[in-house]
């Protein structure tokens, strides 16, 4: 009986341990294929790779600003920084990452998420929309030259009405 179990035991890891090097190596050819690493290390490529998720980079750059702001700030006619990184995450995510961001943690992600799905004229999941319209987390706007403190449902509020 002992045997049997031990047998039996020894198959089901061995079985585990080849779906997992099974599952490794479909990840490393997709990481392949969404160009995140080079196809060999040994082979020098013209153009750097890099090594991360682009829109994981432009989500987790946004995450770290202390507020929302607007495209020109101060009198001078160049865009902001943050302007900038919206404008990669607007073309870079697609529908369903931008609606899975309107329940990200950072209140910035949440309104920038937003304006995206507004600005590309996406449809917005109806579950997500209703909660971001209710929330309360209190963020900073600078629109101008001025600081504004403000919630997360008026700003998507003054987004709406501004278009």
């Amino acid at each position: 009986m002992k045997l049997r179990m031990l047998s039996v035991l020894s198959v089901i890891i061995a079985l585990g341990i080849k779906s997992m090097g099974i599952s490794a190596k479909d990840y490393h050819e997709f990481r392949i294929l969404a160009n995140a690493i080079p196809e060999s290390p040994y082979i020098p490529t013209p153009l750097p790779i890099a090594l991360e998720n682009r829109l994981d980079s432009i989500v987790f750059t946004l995450s770290q600003a202390s507020a929302v702001k607007d495209m020109y700030i101060n009198i001078n006619d160049s865009l902001t920084p943050q302007f900038e990184i919206f404008q990669e995450l607007q073309y870079t995510a697609n529908e369903i990452e931008l609606n899975d961001l309107l329940l990200h943690d950072s209140p910035v992600v949440r309104v920038y998420s937003y304006r995206a799905l507004i600005v590309n004229n996406m449809n917005l999941n109806c579950d997500y929309e209703m909660a971001i319209m209710e929330d309360t987390t209190c963020i900073d706007l600078f629109a101008g030259s001025e600081l504004t403190n403000t919630t997360v449902k008026e700003q998507i509020q003054r987004d709406l009405y501004a278009l």
